[in-house]
């Protein structure tokens, strides 16, 4: 594909937007204006990224071989498009890669401080989770060149299943924050990605010169993201913040209850929640017993937790079975 767009950019002997458009059979538009998906090609105006005074231009442009009837036929987790960058280097125009006709992809240009200047962000989402993955680029020498990836190097980039970024622009800062709002990956306890049970995260990033890096993450409020961090809490031994998420009273049975009282239930019945243990939330119909049931399938345990119904969903108790493998009934407890 970039040796067919070098060609046609052969043709182009000048740095003038309205010759560009000519030799790919279109018009150059501005980055808020509606795409046609009649075309094969689309150009955008991403503005004079690199200082020289002629703006940079993204190309959007079908895969070799691929006739538009197929693209429109084609679901939006095989996506058919290409994206390059086209740079005036002075004599002629320079084409470079910034997406390939495997990805998913979606772009803007972005503020990154006076150090870097203005970018080009480019998301890729993947496989079946949807999952996006941004890159930023860098101007240099009218070529794309890769800043920052979250799919290399050591980063702090936290990819969300079914997530979405937006990028926006923080005047305060000079720069262009990057949200990522997705379903949440909580680790300790797994939900069915094709289940209705789990909670979502919203990730806020900074650019920090090098990288962007997460400022603040924020969880939907909900049952499962309560118990999430129960479980998490006591992982970490964490007593003072899993009492903060249950009605002490009525989960200990008692009207004088206590941190201790509650350390030393946990630490005599439920040992595993101390453990390096992962649960499994099961897949239940809304107001059956199992509506906030999970499991503990290394021990066969079943724990089904009732939840206040204030909107604070604080744990009122919670009971645990063993139940036989593969049977779905439950045992006696242990």
């Amino acid at each position: 594909m970039l040796a067919g767009i070098r060609a046609v950019l052969e043709n182009v002997s000048g740095p003038d937007l309205g010759a560009l458009g000519q030799a790919f059979g279109t018009t150059v538009k501005k980055p808020d204006e509606a795409s046609s998906e009649s075309s094969s090609a689309e150009l955008i105006e991403l503005g004079d990224l690199d200082g020289d005074g002629v703006p940079e231009v993204a190309l959007e442009v079908l895969a070799a071989g691929t006739s538009q009837e197929d693209a429109q036929a084609q679901t939006t987790l095989v996506p058919s498009r290409g994206l390059f960058l086209l740079s005036w280097d002075g004599t002629h125009w320079k084409a470079s890669t910034l997406a390939s006709p495997a990805d998913n992809f979606q772009f803007k240009v972005v503020r990154l401080g006076k150090s870097t200047g203005r970018c080009i962000a480019v998301v890729n989402t993947i496989g079946e989770g949807a999952v996006p993955y941004p890159a930023i680029f860098q101007v240099r020498d009218h070529e794309a060149t890769v800043l920052w990836d979250s799919q290399a190097g050591d980063n702090r980039y936290n990819a969300l299943a079914h997530g979405q970024i937006e990028f926006q622009d923080n005047a305060k800062l000079d720069e262009t924050d990057m949200t990522v709002t997705g379903r949440a990956d909580p680790g300790l306890l797994q939900f069915d990605p094709e289940g209705h049970r789990g909670f979502s995260a919203r990730c806020v990033y900074h650019w920090d010169g090098e990288a962007y890096v997460p400022a603040r993450t924020e969880y939907s409020p909900g049952p499962d993201n309560n118990l999430y961090h129960f479980i998490a809490a006591l992982h970490l031994r964490d007593f003072r913040s899993a009492y903060a998420l249950i009605d002490p009273g009525k989960f200990l049975k008692t009207d004088t209850p206590s941190l201790a009282q509650f350390r030393h239930m946990v630490e005599t019945n439920w040992p595993e929640f101390l453990d390096d243990q992962v649960f499994q939330a099961r897949e239940a119909e809304a107001g059956s017993p199992d509506a906030f049931a999970f499991e503990l399938p290394a021990k066969h345990y079943v724990y089904r937790p009732t939840l206040s119904d204030d909107g604070k969903f604080l744990l009122t108790g919670m009971e645990r079975k063993v139940e036989a493998p593969g049977t779905g009934s439950p045992g006696d407890s242990p």
